[in-house]
């Protein structure tokens, strides 16, 4: 059962909010493995997955609706440390211009390649070198929605547990399966297990939308600035592209990936 402290964070000096707000920082995270998930619907998503969470920090004049009955009713089963914070520190550790009052720290977890089923999983979105967090959080949104429910993160740019992909996925980073590895063995994993490589390219001759694809296959989308990593395109692979007008020359990543998903489910 979930237990609340008998006190209230009330000053900014307080270490707990200096510790909270040293994980805006990347190094800082890395360095104590621990990230920060922020707002009512991420932390719905944490809870429901089932992994571990330090503590959760909540400020009750923030909240919105029933809400917080609602997290009472998620943390029924969980034992898990739960800190009241006045609205003036609250904010001080908040990522959004308009918080709701609810914030979690969390120990970051790896999953490996071999820890995949490969006769579970159909379908994989491969994010190549995804730089911005927004992007890469509306990229695991969007796999989730079209049954994507493996996300690799090859020759990973930026940390998938930084606060603004959990905030852009909606949560649903934690209840995917979300894998950053090398392209190499990204590639290696994918040919021994017989999927097939698709590739977004502009340059291809391959519309997508004619494309019927295999039954198991992964989609590679590569960033707006860098594209796609050499290691793929010389990789065995299909490479299509999406039909634009000639004006466009390029659509944003998550844009892509939503578009081509969409089109390899019909």
């Amino acid at each position: 059962m979930k237990y609340i402290e008998n006190k209230t964070i009330t000053s900014l000096a307080n270490p707990e909010i200096k510790f909270i707000s040293s994980l805006k920082k990347n190094s800082n995270r890395k360095g104590t493995n621990k990230s920060i998930a922020e707002g009512f619907r991420e932390n719905k998503m944490l809870l429901k997955s089932g992994r571990a969470i330090d503590s959760i920090y909540i400020c009750k004049e923030l909240f919105r609706g029933g809400e917080y009955d609602e997290l009472i009713v998620l943390l029924k089963n969980r034992t898990i440390r739960v800190v009241e914070v006045s609205e003036k520190p609250f904010t001080h550790i908040s990522y959004r211009e308009n918080p709701d009052g609810i914030l979690s720290i969390f120990p970051m977890y790896k999953q490996l390649l071999n820890d995949l089923n490969p006769t579970d999983t159909d379908k994989i979105l491969i994010a190549d070198q995804i730089e911005k967090p927004g992007n890469l959080g509306a990229m695991l949104r969007t796999a989730k929605a079209f049954g994507f429910n493996t996300v690799i993160v090859s020759d990973e740019r930026t940390n998938i547990f930084n606060p603004n992909v959990i905030r852009s996925s909606v949560g649903h980073l934690f209840t995917t399966n979300v894998i950053s590895s090398s392209s190499s063995d990204v590639i290696d994993y994918l040919n021994k297990n017989e999927f097939e490589i698709l590739v977004l390219d502009p340059e291809s001759n391959i519309p997508l939308r004619s494309f019927s694809p295999s039954k198991k296959f992964a989609l590679v989308v590569g960033s707006e600035h860098n594209g796609i990593s050499k290691k793929w395109l010389n990789t065995k692979s299909t490479l299509l592209k999406i039909d634009s007008s000639e004006d466009v020359d390029s659509i944003n990543a998550s844009t892509a990936a939503a578009i081509a998903m969409w089109e390899l489910n019909h």
